[in-house]
C-alpha cells in the first residue's frame, strides 16, 4: 500500500500527470464506498464571488461536491468521507517564491502526529484559462488524525510564468482515494482561474 501511495505521490509532484476519467479505471475507489469513475462528473465552479463584481475565480472540481467558505480567504469543496479541494487565491502578498511556500509549509508541518513527507516538487504545468505557464510546487504527505491517517497533497501556483507563488490548493482524504484526489488536484490546477 505504501510503495503505491508514494508512486501516485511521485505522479502528483510531478506535475500530477494523472488527469481525467482515464486515469481511473472502473473499479477504483474513489470515496468511502466503492464508485465508478464514470460517476465522477467534474464540473466549473465559482467562488471568491461579491454582489458588487461577480464571481472573481473559478475551477473544476467534482459536480457533486458541497462548497463551504471556512474563512475569508479560504473556498473549500467537501466530498463523502471527508474528501475536500481548498482554494486560497491570496498567498501572492509573501513575495516568496512557490518552491519558498512548499519548503515553509515543510517546516510549519513539524511535529504533527504521525507525519510522512512522500515527495516535494517544483515543475512547470499548462493552464486552460489562460493563466499559464504555471509554476506547481506540490508537497504531497499523510499524517494521523485520531485513529486513521489522512493524505494530503498541497500545491503553491506561481501563475502567467512567474515563480512568486499566488495561489495555493489543498485536497485531502483516505490514502486509498490519493489516485482520485491527484485526478481532482490536476483538474483544479490545469482549470483554475483567478481575476483577482
Amino acid at each position: 500500500m505504501r510503495k503505491l501511495i508514494s508512486g501516485v505521490a511521485a505522479t502528483i509532484a510531478a506535475g500530477g500527470m494523472i488527469v481525467g476519467a482515464s486515469a481511473l479505471p472502473s473499479h477504483a475507489e474513489t470515496t468511502v464506498t466503492r464508485q465508478a469513475a464514470s460517476a465522477v462528473k467534474f464540473k466549473t465552479r465559482y467562488f471568491d464571488c461579491y454582489s458588487s463584481t461577480g464571481c472573481l475565480a473559478s475551477a473544476e472540481v467534482p459536480s457533486t461536491w458541497r462548497f463551504i467558505q471556512p474563512t475569508a480567504y479560504d473556498y473549500k469543496f467537501l466530498g463523502a468521507g471527508n474528501q475536500f479541494v481548498k482554494f486560497n487565491n491570496t498567498i501572492g502578498g509573501s513575495d516568496r517564491t512557490t518552491a519558498q511556500e512548499m519548503k515553509a509549509k515543510q517546516k510549519a508541518l513539524k511535529g504533527t502526529k504521525g507525519l510522512h513527507i512522500i515527495s516535494m516538487a517544483t515543475k512547470k504545468l499548462k493552464s486552460n484559462t489562460g493563466m499559464g505557464p504555471l509554476t506547481a510546487s506540490t508537497i504531497v504527505y499523510t499524517y494521523r488524525s485520531g485513529k486513521t491517517t489522512r493524505w494530503v497533497a498541497t500545491r503553491y501556483l506561481g501563475t502567467y510564468g512567474y515563480d512568486q507563488a499566488t495561489n495555493e490548493i489543498t485536497v485531502a482524504g483516505s490514502p486509498k482515494n490519493a489516485k482520485f484526489l491527484g485526478t481532482v488536484l490536476a483538474r483544479s490546477t490545469y482549470s483554475l482561474y483567478n481575476g483577482d
